[in-house]
């Protein structure tokens, strides 16, 4: 990659480089780029065409020559701009640093990884092996990347919890949001049998969700919902704060961007997380797992306003001290710099704090 200058130059933390985020998913590399941005140095984001990001998984073999004039487009900017690296995000786009030659930190984020394929998985594994260094987003992916990276790293997705921060007390309201798509994966039916049970033992207990998903039509059929069209991300932490608690997944036992980014709003968030070793401190989330111990959460938190905000306030403060931008930013800072240097990547030294 002859016009990538990262093996010829030494830097310090004092010297800027010039970083490609690649792919905005969930907000992440737009997160991680303006913490760089603070930190000197000069980012852009570059977002891909994704052409038939939508489709099946088994029918996007055949928009492979559209994809591959996507790669060649991102390639010829990496090259024309003469950044040092790429921070890619979702593990098969990786390949556009293996194929164009230049330095890449690669991020995996979840579907890429749990939903592969038969055509997916070889280019996931070469991506994946190209890599100068591999985080991973939340840390049930460990299972699915260490196999092939075993120095691949857990890295908290930065909140903006300046951004996503209270508005007023979740005492103040009796709502509940649910902040995750509704589709299977997100549990959606479990979610659907708790509204459907409350819907006849507690009438007065209101539900928001947004349309997206199969079982969207299930859910505004229910009397005690209210559908929300797609809304823009600046408008979520003023819809977070209409509500005094928060469902979230209750599926794969993760945590996702929305439910963290609740939590930052001082909401304590339902869901169901199995993850308590990624952390040295224990997420204050409300465990529920079917329709039965979902409904009888719900109930729990809107009869007890002054839990909702004891737990708000501990689900923020621990959020700010967990996922914060200042730590995201630091630790790929501090990879991205080893690869200008062409030093070994150091280890962290306090992978969840």
């Amino acid at each position: 990659f002859p016009n990538c200058a990262t093996s010829r130059r030494i830097r310090n933390k004092a010297a800027p480089m010039r970083i490609a985020e690649i792919n905005d998913i969930a907000s992440v590399a737009s997160e991680i780029a303006a913490g760089l941005r603070e930190r000197g140095h000069e980012v852009t984001l570059l977002q891909p065409r994704l052409v038939g990001a939508n489709l099946h998984p088994l029918v996007k073999p055949i928009i492979g020559p559209a994809r591959a004039i996507d790669w060649l487009d991102l390639i010829h900017t990496m090259r024309r701009d003469k950044f040092d690296l790429a921070h890619i995000h979702y593990a098969y786009l990786g390949n556009v640093g293996r194929l164009g030659g230049f330095p890449y930190i690669l991020h995996c984020h979840g579907t890429d990884m749990r939903g592969s394929t038969v055509f997916t998985r070889p280019l996931i594994r070469n991506a994946l092996r190209g890599a100068k260094h591999v985080f991973f987003s939340t840390p049930d992916l460990a299972h699915y990347v260490r196999p092939i990276r075993p120095d691949a790293e857990f890295l908290p997705n930065p909140i903006d919890s300046d951004t996503f921060k209270p508005a007023c007390a979740p005492s103040q309201h009796k709502s509940v949001y649910i902040c995750c798509a509704l589709t299977e994966i997100k549990g959606a039916p479990r979610l659907l049998s708790a509204c459907r049970r409350l819907a006849d033992e507690r009438p007065d207990i209101r539900f928001t969700a947004h349309a997206g998903g199969p079982f969207t039509a299930d859910f505004a059929a229910l009397p005690n919902v209210t559908i929300l069209r797609r809304q823009p991300r600046w408008k979520l932490p003023g819809i977070i704060n209409q509500h005094g608690a928060v469902l979230g997944w209750v599926r794969l036992g993760i945590a996702g961007m929305a439910e963290l980014e609740a939590m930052a709003c001082g909401r304590p968030v339902i869901t169901w997380f199995n993850q308590m070793h990624a952390y040295s401190e224990e997420p204050p989330f409300v465990t529920a797992v079917d329709g039965i111990d979902i409904a009888n959460a719900v109930v729990n938190l809107v009869d007890n306003p002054e839990m909702r905000d004891l737990i708000g306030a501990k689900s923020r403060d621990w959020v700010r001290r967990f996922h914060s931008l200042d730590a995201a930013t630091s630790r790929v800072e501090e990879v991205a710099l080893a690869i200008a240097n062409g030093r070994p990547i150091p280890k962290r030294l306090s992978p969840a704090a």
